[in-house]
């Protein structure tokens, strides 16, 4: 019966030593798949940093020839207000003039 006995205790020490191999081989496997995520992740983060930067370099005069169009449209804008003032200047003082020394009388419409 002592054999028996003897014989139950090295298998369970087994058992637990298989347990312990198995343990020790699912932690081996999660640190080797974070591992294996964390490279993927920091290769993807690389791509897409390049892609990003390559898409500035594209675009990046972009804003300049954008800012220039602008500022000429604006140069443009004002040329075309200052003709106009200068065209319709005396016009516009022959009418103040005008109004301010030679009143028309008229009746308001609510009275």
């Amino acid at each position: 019966m002592s054999s028996g006995i003897q014989a139950l205790l090295k298998t369970e020490k087994d058992a637990a030593e298989i347990v312990n191999e198995a343990r020790k081989y699912r932690t081996n496997r999660l640190k080797s798949a974070k591992a294996d995520a964390q490279k993927e992740i920091d290769e993807y983060k690389q791509q897409k940093e390049a892609e990003l930067k390559k898409y500035e370099d594209e675009h990046a005069g972009l804003n300049e020839s954008i800012s220039k169009d602008a500022d000429a449209e604006v140069q443009k804008e004002l040329a075309d207000i200052k003709a106009k003032y200068a065209e319709k200047k005396t016009a516009v003082v022959k009418l103040l003039v005008d109004a301010t020394t030679k009143p028309t009388p008229e009746l308001h419409i609510n009275a």
